[in-house]
């Protein structure tokens, strides 16, 4: 069973990442992976918080530097360039921070279930990492914390592709009885079905896995697996053998991403910080905090179930869903 301490506010902190021995960090170089926010959303983790994180690493002599990769849509934060001009608009400078940003587009292969995800290379060389999550919803996995932040967020644009295309659907029409249920379940409208035709549209499909669960006659399957399956491996790629500290951040839980430049509404008051050493664990604790607030808030608003990204993160290796909560 893993530890995961609770704060109400950020007065705590100092004693929450020493209680998680953030000492074995001293004289290391330590990537604090975040994700700096998409132009237009306001709920991101703000450069205040993420100063207080890189203090308490300074204090014990550690050496960070803010840390996160471009993207494969059309962003700012598509190319290096432009997203390091966006965490300058967004307040995360070395000056403001305290530490160097870096960003990367490039990484190193490392297979996991036999599966190539590519690292992005500051990732794959650094031993120390600090963790910090925004918790929030999710169009395709429901909900967004550090199994997101590191599956998505710690592997290079071609690994994103690969985990988005991945888990859309494959369409088996002699298994098909037009029964239509695909289509209702689908959240982006993305697919039609009559009495003789299924259609998909491969632009408004991002590749959530809903239709492949609805479908009795296994007319759908994915083009190799659950996207919350697929990045958990990720995430066990970019961190196994690591020194690792997650914080996750329960404040403005938005309705979408911080990807999503109209992330809103709020759909669950602010909760608070957890601190933890296990991704999963940190992630099953603040689901059940949020359900505890509003029950099944994120399944509600985003049609998905975000607990099966526990379950595979369990089954993957990557950590325990069994926590006890330590309130500080």
């Amino acid at each position: 069973m893993k530890k995961v301490l609770f704060l109400k506010n950020t007065e705590h902190l100092h004693d929450a990442l020493h209680s998680m021995n953030i000492q074995r960090f001293t004289g290391k170089k330590t990537l604090v992976k975040l994700h700096m926010g998409e132009i237009g959303n306001k709920y991101f983790i703000k450069p205040d918080f993420i100063r207080r994180v890189v203090e308490e690493l300074k204090k014990i002599d550690a050496h960070p530097f803010l840390f996160d990769t471009t993207v494969a849509y059309n962003s700012l934060r598509k190319t290096k360039k432009g997203y390091e001009k966006l965490a300058g608009i967004h307040g995360f400078t070395e000056k403001k921070i305290g530490c160097p940003i870096v960003i990367s587009d490039r990484g190193v292969s490392k297979t996991v279930e036999n599966r190539v995800f590519e690292v992005a290379n500051e990732l794959a060389d650094t031993t120390h990492v600090v963790v910090v999550s925004h918790v929030k919803g999710h169009i395709q996995t429901g909900m967004g914390g550090a199994i997101k932040n590191l599956g998505m967020g710690g592997v290079t644009r071609e690994t994103k592709i690969m985990i988005h295309n991945g888990s859309k659907p494959v369409y088996y029409k002699d298994k098909c009885i037009f029964c239509g249920l695909c289509a209702e379940i689908c959240p982006f409208k993305a697919i039609k079905v009559d009495k003789k035709n299924w259609k998909r549209s491969e632009k408004k499909c991002f590749g959530c896995g809903l239709c492949v669960d609805v479908c009795e006659n296994n007319a759908l399957k994915h083009v190799d697996a659950n996207i919350q399956y697929l990045l958990a491996l990720s995430a066990k790629a970019c961190v196994e053998g690591k020194n690792v500290v997650y914080i996750n951040v329960l404040k403005n839980i938005a309705r979408s991403c911080d990807c999503d430049p109209s992330a809103g509404p709020i759909i669950c008051p602010d909760i608070g910080y957890l601190v933890s050493d296990d991704p999963v664990a940190i992630d099953k604790a603040s689901l059940d905090l949020i359900n505890h607030v509003r029950k099944n808030v994120f399944e509600k608003t985003n049609k998905v179930d975000p607990y099966r990204q526990i379950k595979y993160g369990e089954d993957v290796g990557l950590g325990t869903s069994s926590y006890q909560i330590v309130e500080l």
